[in-house]
């Protein structure tokens, strides 16, 4: 990012923090304020003024344009299900504008067919975005996919023509195990703790079915929002070279975990058998379709030609927009925005839980998919019943098993992106009294 932009953005921080209001500061004293130079200032207040966040009046100086509010009026609903990030928090003011532009100047591109593997100059900007979080990749190893998901389709049509097998945990995210089961994949599966993986159990499976793939989801697990040990990663990765399988690294939730010293499979592997896959949908929105694969370089030519046949290229207005949106510099700032509103609230779940399940056993992790265990005599029908008569939406944890499979552990998962902070006391009180009513005599 630019200087210019950096500035830009810590403006309309302040901006939204209520420390600027109306009118910003002088030139000078905004100068001061960033140590940086006049020049440097001049740029980033016509981005702001490109932007539709000021205007300048002559002579005057630089005011701030109000923006209409889109209150998120309570709908009598306790959502806790979902990590999605609430459309009422979305810039789309500033997102349509980036729309405008990238239609006014790439208009060309948008009538040809764009490449496989995705747009040059976004591929760029993803390469350094990956960077900034130890993910280096010559950009031939960069595939931009219709999301996540795309991803996991191709692996699984690659799997598929070479007959080969991946290994899942228990409980796993609900959509690999709907591509497993829908094209009847070759699986074997791992029964995993709710709070820690066992590394001899895992070894013991992969051992015994000897697995080609293993999807992962080191960071914030879903459902069970666990985080991976740098040393678990290591044996790991480990298994990985004395087994011969690739690690599909799943980081979906990796922008907000938060921790600088965090390691990907992908940062620690020396041996090309990590596929990363980054997902936009949670700092942006699902509609958009756009996600990153990294690849080993020995799986670049298949992957790059099953996608092909998938769908010739990823959208290409999604792609340019993206790369609008990120060259102006308001990618970061809105990602930013998003996860410091999203730990405010994970913070006010966390506080929450203590008070009203201070005598059960939930992950605490400040971030994402808070579990909740509960007692064996939990009648799971009954609870989902009471939950429906208070208006509290939770995720059905079925919905993360196989079909058929054993469930050894009852729990519920709880998200809070899309409920009001000043709601998540009072929903989490309502969950209590429904886990109460629902115990078996």
């Amino acid at each position: 990012m630019r200087k210019h932009q950096f500035v830009a953005n810590k403006i309309l921080q302040y901006i939204e923090q209520g420390e600027y209001k109306e009118q910003l500061p002088s030139v000078r004293k905004l100068m001061d304020t960033f140590g940086v130079s006049q020049v440097t200032i001049t740029h980033a207040l016509q981005h702001l003024v490109d932007m539709n966040q000021i205007y300048v009046k002559p002579n005057v100086g630089y005011f701030i344009i109000t923006k209409k509010s889109n209150p998120t009026s309570f709908k009598g609903v306790y959502d806790f299900s979902t990590a999605s990030t609430s459309w009422t928090d979305f810039p789309w003011d500033n997102y349509s504008q980036c729309l405008e532009t990238a239609i006014q100047n790439q208009k060309t591109e948008l009538f040809t067919y764009g490449s496989t593997t995705g747009n040059e100059k976004l591929k760029s900007l993803f390469q350094k975005l990956l960077a900034e979080d130890q993910i280096f990749a010559k950009k031939e190893q960069i595939m931009i996919t219709s999301g996540s998901q795309q991803a996991l389709h191709i692996l699984a049509l690659i799997m598929m023509t070479r007959k080969e097998s991946i290994l899942i945990e228990q409980p796993t995210y609900h959509q690999i195990i709907n591509l497993i089961e829908r094209m009847h994949l070759g699986y074997v599966t791992y029964h995993r703790d709710l709070d820690k993986i066992n590394l001899k159990e895992l070894e013991e499976a992969i051992q015994k079915n000897r697995p080609s793939y293993i999807y992962f989801m080191p960071r914030l697990h879903n459902p069970l929002g666990t985080t991976m040990s740098e040393q678990e990663k290591k044996v790991i990765l480990e298994f990985a070279a004395k087994y011969d399988f690739y690690m599909i690294e799943d980081d979906y939730l990796g922008d907000f975990e938060g921790s600088s010293s965090y390691k990907t499979l992908y940062e620690m592997d020396t041996n090309q058998r990590v596929i990363y896959l980054k997902s936009f949908s949670k700092i942006m929105f699902p509609g958009q379709r756009l996600g990153i694969t990294v690849l080993p370089e020995n799986m670049i030519d298949i992957f790059q030609n099953f996608k092909e046949i998938i769908d010739i290229h990823t959208n290409s207005l999604s792609q340019i927009i993206m790369q609008t949106f990120m060259e102006s510099g308001l990618y970061a700032h809105h990602k930013d925005k998003i996860v410091f509103r999203h730990q405010q609230k994970a913070s006010t779940l966390s506080d929450v839980l203590k008070k009203y399940f201070s005598d059960y056993q939930f992950n605490d992790n400040h971030q994402m998919h808070t579990v909740i265990k509960l007692p064996k005599q939990i009648n799971m029908n009954k609870l989902h019943q009471e939950l429906e008569k208070r208006h509290v939406l939770v995720d059905d944890y079925k919905r993360n098993y196989l079909t058929g499979y054993k469930k050894n552990h009852k729990f519920l998962k709880l998200n809070t992106t899309n409920i009001p902070e000043d709601k998540i006391d009072e929903g989490v009180q309502f969950i209590q009294e429904a886990i109460e009513t629902s115990k078996s005599l």
